[in-house]
């Protein structure tokens, strides 16, 4: 069973984020072949980039660093939910997927984003850039969401469209088979 790791990649407080988060987590509940975990960038709580030396060379010293490494490593496949901030991604977020290098390789990647008249889209698309080099697989599917503020109702609370429903769908089910598929060529490119 694949495990896919949903990042909530803002810290802010009342941040909207948390809200396409946990229904991405509601849809998830219909994949009984892969399991969903959120994790919140929020209460990870790592504090700015702290190691020594670089990622890529495996020697972290902290036990934050090996906690995170950790969550990432059981990880089959990330989905990042992430706010747009000044035409890229939360410092929270960037922070995080520096932590760590190997952890990230060989393992399928989508999206969901948030933000105003883009929706986010700049942010994936420098999130798309960390992947590549990160050797993850960034997938097609990506959930944007132009102008958030304007799909809550009165208590504040998303109210997603059945076409931003269908899209997380078909991104759900692609990033369940991707990372199906991609554990053997993994375990193959990791030896």
């Amino acid at each position: 069973m694949s495990v896919i790791k949903v990042i909530l990649g803002s810290t802010r407080p009342n941040r909207f984020g948390i809200q396409p988060a946990n229904w991405v987590m509601e849809l998830s509940k219909q994949y009984k072949n892969a399991r969903f975990e959120l994790v919140d960038l929020a209460k990870i709580d790592l504090p700015m980039l702290d190691e020594p030396a670089p990622a890529a060379m495996r020697k972290y010293t902290k036990e934050h660093t090996k906690a995170w490494a950790s969550i990432i490593n059981e990880a089959d496949g990330f989905i990042f939910v992430t706010a747009e901030y000044n035409y890229s991604i939360p410092a929270a977020l960037k922070n995080a997927i520096d932590f760590v290098s190997h952890e990230w390789y060989y393992k399928p990647a989508a999206f969901v984003s948030y933000g105003s008249d883009a929706g986010g889209a700049r942010a994936v698309e420098h999130l798309r850039g960390l992947s590549g080099w990160l050797r993850m697989y960034d997938l097609r599917e990506h959930l944007h969401i132009p102008n958030y503020w304007t799909q809550v109702d009165e208590k504040g609370m998303f109210q997603p469209t059945s076409e931003q429903a269908d899209t997380v769908k078909t991104l759900l089910e692609s990033i369940v088979f991707w990372a199906d598929r991609l554990k053997p060529v993994r375990e193959e490119l990791q030896k």
